[in-house]
């Protein structure tokens, strides 16, 4: 049973040899960042636990929400008059999602942080990057690239983020990641994932287009794979860490595990 405006409507999964080819990707991507990342495997360690590193994270997320808030109207507005009803169901989910922030600001006030005090933290630069490349590439090839950021996060949520909020709660209790629960439950409940996707394949016709589709996926994947070594070298390596480790921070871990990728990709 859905539960906002926004759910998938799709009967068929669109082009399904494509998807298994995209979620292979993923796969390697998400098995890629807990081998190569600083900090990553703490993710599911509990022994590893920071508290700072937990604030800091829930803080970015909120971040790119209000981020990408500004961005989906634009999206919306692009395919107004090429195509109504990708307009339509794209504003609808962009309006749902535009104020999930507040659910992990929730989480974040049980764990003593203030608005004030989160709304004055800055982005880390790969989260800046990020959203340079969806403006530069709205500018010349229109939204795809961010549309895809948008599957992206549904996806790489759905198989990481359970994990770590169940090593989350050993330390902090359930009460205080309800927020970041009724986030991926309403994920789950409306079939996101698979929405967004089929939405994306409206506008994918041919090979040509599915080869640009794994260029915008790589270049995003590493951005956020950016983001979250910046937001560990700031709350738990500290000032004084390992030059080597923070030259993972954006753009040289962007860079890097852009070519990386490329490289060792079946793509």
């Amino acid at each position: 049973m859905p539960r906002s405006k926004s759910y998938n409507t799709y009967s068929n999964l669109q082009r399904p040899e494509f998807r298994k080819r995209v979620d292979e990707l993923l796969l390697k991507f998400e098995r890629d960042f807990y081998e190569r990342s600083a900090g990553a495997d703490g993710m599911l360690d509990k022994e590893k636990f920071d508290l700072e590193l937990y604030k800091r994270h829930n803080v970015e997320t909120m971040i790119r929400i209000g981020l990408k808030r500004a961005v989906d109207p634009l999206i919306a507005n692009y395919w107004a008059t090429r195509d109504p009803q990708l307009c339509k169901e794209w504003g609808l989910y962009g309006a749902e999602e535009g104020r999930h922030d507040r659910m992990f600001a929730g989480d974040l006030h049980k764990v003593g942080m203030t608005d004030e005090e989160i709304y004055a933290i800055r982005p880390t630069f790969a989260t800046e990057l990020l959203n340079g490349y969806f403006y530069y590439t709205m500018a010349t090839e229109g939204p795809l690239a961010a549309m895809i950021s948008g599957f992206y996060l549904e996806y790489i949520a759905g198989k990481t983020q359970p994990d770590w909020l169940d090593i989350m709660e050993q330390h902090v209790g359930a009460d205080k990641t309800k927020g970041a629960r009724a986030h991926l439950a309403l994920d789950d409940d409306d079939d996101h994932v698979d929405m967004v996707w089929n939405l994306i394949m409206r506008i994918i016709e041919d090979e040509a287009d599915e080869e640009r589709f794994v260029e915008h996926l790589i270049k995003i994947n590493s951005l956020f794979v950016s983001y979250f070594v910046e937001v560990y070298a700031a709350t738990v390596l500290g000032a004084g860490a390992d030059a080597s480790l923070l030259t993972q921070a954006a753009p040289a871990a962007a860079v890097q595990t852009n070519l990386q990728t490329k490289a060792t990709a079946s793509v």
